[in-house]
């Protein structure tokens, strides 16, 4: 099995919207972004806060660049669950 290489970056839609709960917005991404890699391709995880206003957070991945390694985004309940998708993709 390859190694899968994990980086974590402060998400730049998080950096964007500093300052914006003082002015009443609540914050939508969690600060940080994770992104795995493989000989595959590379695949983004982000948290999303009170997603459906329901006050539970969602994660959600999304495959980056032109490799497709699936479609659109998916959204998941855990970042334990995200992860164990990520690395089906991965492996």
């Amino acid at each position: 099995m390859e190694k899968v290489k994990i980086e974590k970056v402060v998400h730049k839609g998080w950096k964007e919207l500093q300052g914006a709960e003082a002015a009443g917005i609540p914050p939508i991404f969690g600060k940080y972004q994770y992104i795995y890699s493989s000989s595959k391709g590379k695949i983004s995880l982000i948290e999303l806060i009170n997603y459906y206003r329901d006050g539970k957070d969602l994660w959600e991945i999304y495959s980056i660049g032109k490799e497709g390694l699936f479609e659109d985004t998916e959204k998941f309940e855990t970042k334990e669950e995200a992860e164990e998708k990520i690395m089906s993709y991965l492996n």
